[in-house]
């Protein structure tokens, strides 16, 4: 490497004054640039998702937690995983029923893969937010700065991080317009929009709707951002980094080569039945990153951590965008559901519903609680379980999604 770096130097010794001006500013420019890339891409120690009881009061709250979802599987009402941290220390790590429900021959451990659902939409804002502290994009530009062919010229990338767009829901146009036998990805929904007229349903930044194709969009701007697929992005980016090492995109190309679970539904008529593909499957963003339980507590740790972006932008995702008033105690931030506990103290959320998955992403400010809730049933009513074991009186109103997955 020396002997190759000393002929350089002597070339650039002979060259004319302006070709070695510019040869130096490109060996410059690329270190820069490798040295910046070098710099985004922080492989973290492991988090540790032990159960770590050092207190009468930490095994107390195992106990009450246990009995909570002990009671839950055996009525039927709970078929999961369950993490429970308060001061980033777990305080209840387990797991209860099957990954194949309708032979109960597979249990659940703790590398059990679930589908998020609407769960991975705070992932997807945080890769947003990563792109636009790199100075990659700005949150507050036109999509079609980065989308040339999206069809509203004036829709913010915030606007759709905060479901203030009124874009029409592809899920619901696909209902209608799609050969359900032909798989669906993101690439097909601009397209269908403008195919079938679909139009906004209010100016967009007057109001919120919660809306999956604004999370589709914007795993389509990291892909125009990044130069890479949005599952490359992610695994690059964050995945990997955080050592996420059960977690993935949902391809459909590669759908004979993940190790994940279906998910389940149960009617009178059919028992249990697997509702895991679906053709709007191959949409990501919204939906379609599958992980493990622990994996999402480790993207949790990483957060509150300051490991992906600032302290300062962080604050700015749990920033509702409609100010809290006595009226007004629920609202979204960039990525995140907001709502204002008793002590007007932020409590920050997502919850997810998909084709035989029911997820819950919760991180309470007032106390530093994080619940991880995943289960592979979609037909049961989880939320009085999850307020129950944070002990408040409610967490969500909206019990039962809209068709869309994430709870509208």
């Amino acid at each position: 490497m020396k002997k190759y770096i000393r002929k350089l130097l002597r070339l650039i010794v002979y060259m004319p004054r302006n070709q070695k001006i510019f040869v130096l500013l490109a060996i410059g420019g690329f270190s820069l640039y490798a040295n910046i890339e070098r710099e985004r891409i922080i492989y973290h120690e492991p988090v540790c998702v032990e159960v770590r009881k050092e207190t009468a009061a930490d095994s107390a709250t195992h106990a009450r937690i246990y009995n909570i979802l002990t009671r839950a599987f055996a009525e039927g009402r709970f078929n999961g995983h369950v993490i429970y941290a308060e001061n980033g220390r777990v305080l209840f790590n387990s797991y209860f029923g099957f990954e194949d429900i309708r032979t109960r021959r597979i249990p659940l451990t703790d590398t059990s893969i679930f589908q998020l659902a609407s769960t991975s939409k705070p992932i997807t804002a945080i890769a947003i937010l990563m792109l636009y502290e790199a100075r990659r994009l700005d949150i507050n530009n036109p999509v079609v700065n980065y989308l040339p062919d999206f069809p509203f010229q004036t829709i913010t990338i915030k606007q759709l991080l905060q479901h203030r767009s009124g874009l029409p829901n592809y899920m619901h146009v696909a209902h209608q317009n799609w050969n359900v036998r032909q798989f669906m990805t993101n690439a097909d929904i601009t397209p269908l929009i403008v195919r079938t007229g679909a139009r906004l349903r209010f100016n967009p930044g007057t109001r919120f709707h919660y809306n999956n194709t604004n999370y589709a969009y914007l795993a389509s701007i990291i892909e125009a951002v990044s130069g890479q697929s949005f599952p490359e992005f992610m695994n690059s980016r964050i995945f990997r980094p955080l050592g996420m090492h059960n977690t993935y995109v949902f391809e459909w190309e590669k759908r004979d080569t993940y190790r994940a679970m279906r998910g389940y539904d149960f009617n009178n008529r059919r028992g249990f039945f697997a509702r895991h593909p679906d053709y709007l499957d191959g949409v990501m963003g919204d939906k379609g990153i599958f992980a493990t339980a622990s994996d999402l507590f480790i993207f949790d740790q990483a957060l509150h951590n300051d490991r992906l972006i600032s302290r300062e932008l962080l604050e700015l995702a749990f920033t509702p965008a409609r100010p809290f008033d006595e009226r007004h105690r629920r609202d979204y931030g960039l990525g995140f559901r907001l709502k204002l506990n008793d002590n007007d103290q932020t409590v920050a959320f997502h919850h997810g519903w998909w084709r035989g998955f029911r997820t819950f992403y919760v991180h309470d400010f007032k106390n530093n609680r994080t619940l991880i809730w995943l289960n592979n049933r979609s037909d049961v009513r989880v939320l009085s379980l999850i307020a129950e074991i944070l002990e408040y009186e409610d967490i969500y109103e909206d019990e039962e999604p809209e068709l869309g997955g994430g709870g509208s």
